[in-house]
């Protein structure tokens, strides 16, 4: 059993850090590269439009679940990914137009594969999994951002523009062959495969039943004598059974799966409202500060290099340990989940408290830049540590929830909540760039502090449905 366990989270961190790499190279590479060549942070801010995909995801999940296989969707994502690395290390930064086309792209297929990684996860963990699972898909992001980010921002002075997607197209080729190979995945592939075809007999077999059923009613209406039933074998069928028939939303049955259907399916699961509201609202002035308190340090003329270290680096891996230490936190003692993200997110307010008072006195002189470096390496990596437990609590949080919608729509389910998150941090860091050229940083900082605040009240309100019955004893306190 723990070999089967140990399996299954090492297939999944790895998946995720595959899953990470785009995102890094995105939020972590890109806008300090270009902050460097003299772009503007509105402009900076509007190229984080190319996440887009990352929104509308939740479009085409209906298609992975319905079509083909995850495993599939995998291998074909990540051939996508290949090609896009590829792509890009063909061109030069230069050339505006075509790397907006290649990263978009990259955040197309990265999108498709989180849908089908994510489906692999809901299925493959138990109850007892879940903290441990998501432990190993956060981590793995992150350390999949951090080779994205970091990492890429140190090897652009040895390797270029061009060495660097070279590297990560052949990382990606490798990615591809470990999925194919796989025998946690193949094993899982075949299975899906067979339950895909079970359903189908059953909803063609459903779909017979009705037609029969209605066949026979026609007779009996038709001929006027209640003593013909017992002629007739197909009677025995009840009006109120549904055995054998095909669900409302089966698409090869009677009735087609309509988009407001599922829509309504997903709302109806327990929870779902109030998550949805949780996962819009809870990263906005945590990862307002984060992304813009490095560009804060380019406009102090501190070395992108060093930058990239701290921030892309060696920051994320303190995100990492907080990661880690909230996935066993809540495995280990079992604590109530909105407790833990209520408290983690009162101790945000200590670095984002740090920062605001960094930005409003950086100009004025009385420290030196050093000092007021290390106290901002010092904020961001607590804010970062902090942000991942929050991260790592709030997907186990997401996923119990999904684990309550019904089978066939789990991991459109995730995926909604997952878009919802991005939705949040997409439209909030579309518009910071152009807040902070307005109002200047020490206002916007104000800003993420409020905006933290308003979380806490929210996290009050969280659904019975969500709690426990040890976690209703802890609210009652």
């Amino acid at each position: 059993m723990v070999g089967h366990v140990s399996k299954n989270i090492l297939l999944l961190f790895f998946l995720y850090f595959v899953q990470g790499l785009p995102y890094g190279i995105h939020v972590g590479f890109l806008p300090i590269y270009l902050r460097v060549q003299g772009i503007s942070l509105t402009n900076i801010g509007l190229f984080k439009l190319l996440l887009t995909p990352w929104l509308c995801k939740v479009m085409w999940a209906p298609l992975v679940d319905k079509y083909g296989t995850k495993r599939t969707w995998l291998i074909w994502s990540m051939m996508g990914l290949l090609t896009m690395c590829a792509a890009g290390a063909c061109i030069t930064p230069s050339q505006i137009v075509l790397l907006c086309v290649v990263t978009f792209l990259l955040n197309f297929f990265a999108a498709t594969q989180d849908i089908a990684v994510d489906s692999i996860a809901i299925k493959m963990l138990n109850t007892e999994e879940l903290s441990i699972g998501n432990t190993a898909q956060v981590v793995g992001y992150k350390i999949g951002s951090i080779f994205g980010g970091g990492v890429l921002i140190w090897l652009s002075q040895y390797t270029g523009w061009s060495g660097l997607f070279l590297i990560l197209t052949g990382l990606y080729i490798e990615a591809v062959l470990f999925v194919y190979v796989s025998p946690v995945l193949s094993q899982m592939d075949e299975k899906e495969k067979q339950e895909k075809a079970e359903n189908l007999q059953r909803t063609e077999a459903g779909s017979h039943s009705m037609k029969d059923h209605e066949h026979c009613n026609h007779s009996h209406n038709s001929a006027g004598h209640r003593h013909l039933e017992k002629h007739f074998p197909c009677t025995g069928h009840s009006h109120d059974s549904n055995e054998g028939t095909p669900s409302k939303y089966s698409s090869e049955g009677g009735a087609a799966k309509t988009k407001l259907g599922l829509i309504q399916e997903i709302l109806d699961t327990p929870g779902t409202k109030w998550m949805m509201g949780y996962v819009a609202l809870y990263k906005l002035g945590e990862q307002g500060a984060i992304s813009m308190l490095p560009l804060f340090l380019i406009d102090q003329k501190i070395s992108a290099v060093d930058i990239g270290f701290w921030t892309g680096i060696f920051g994320q891996a303190v995100s990492i340990c907080g990661s880690v230490l909230g996935g066993w936190m809540i495995s280990h003692y079992r604590l109530p989940l909105w407790l833990v993200l209520k408290q983690l997110s009162v101790c945000r307010f200590l670095p984002l408290g740090a920062q605001l008072w960094l930005t409003a006195v950086w100009t004025w002189g009385t420290f030196s830049d050093n000092i007021l470096y290390g106290l901002s390496v010092a904020s961001l990596c607590f804010l970062m540590f902090i942000s991942g437990m929050i991260t790592t609590v709030t997907f186990t949080f997401m996923m119990q929830c999904s684990q309550m919608a019904p089978l066939n729509i789990q991991a459109t389910h995730f995926t909604t909540l997952a878009t919802l998150e991005v939705f949040g941090k997409l439209t909030f860091l579309s518009v910071l760039g152009f807040l902070v050229d307005m109002l200047g940083y020490s206002l916007v900082y104000i800003l993420f502090i409020v905006l933290s605040v308003v979380l806490l009240p929210y996290l009050n309100r969280c659904p019975e449905s969500l709690v426990g019955d040890e976690e209703e004893d802890c609210k009652e306190l």
